[in-house]
C-alpha cells in the first residue's frame, strides 16, 4: 500500500496553478481507485440530515468489511456532532416540522 497519499495530495495541492489535481498519481492502482470510488458512492448515499436511512441503503445495497462499518460509523458519529454543532447556534424555530404529524431532528442518532 502507497504510505502518504493525503501528504501528496497536499502537496499538489500547494503547488497547483489553478490546475486539475491528479488523483490516479496518488491512488496508484486499481484497488486503491476501487476503494475510493466505493467510499465516494457511500458518501453520496448518505444525507447529512436523515443519516438512519441512508446508512439502511448503503448496508443493503454495498459490500463492507467489517473495518468499512467501523469507519462509516465513525463518519457517521463525525456527521452526528457536526449537526448538533450548526444546531445550537441555530434559532429553534429553524427546526420546526414543516408536516403535521413530522419529529422534529434532535441532532442525535446515537443513545
Amino acid at each position: 500500500m502507497m504510505k502518504g497519499m493525503i501528504k501528496e495530495f497536499l502537496k499538489q495541492l500547494n503547488e497547483r496553478d489553478d490546475g486539475d489535481i491528479s488523483l490516479d498519481n496518488i491512488l496508484a492502482n486499481d484497488r486503491n481507485k476501487a476503494v475510493y470510488e466505493k467510499w465516494i458512492q457511500v458518501f453520496s448515499l448518505i444525507n447529512p440530515m436523515n443519516i438512519l436511512s441512508g446508512l439502511s441503503v448503503v448496508s443493503n445495497s454495498i459490500k463492507m468489511a467489517q473495518r468499512d462499518e467501523i469507519i462509516l460509523l465513525a463518519y457517521t458519529k463525525f456527521m452526528e456532532q457536526n449537526i448538533a454543532k450548526f444546531m445550537a447556534d441555530m434559532p429553534k424555530e429553524s427546526f420546526q416540522p414543516k408536516d403535521k404529524g413530522s419529529v422534529n431532528y434532535d441532532g442525535t442518532m446515537f443513545n
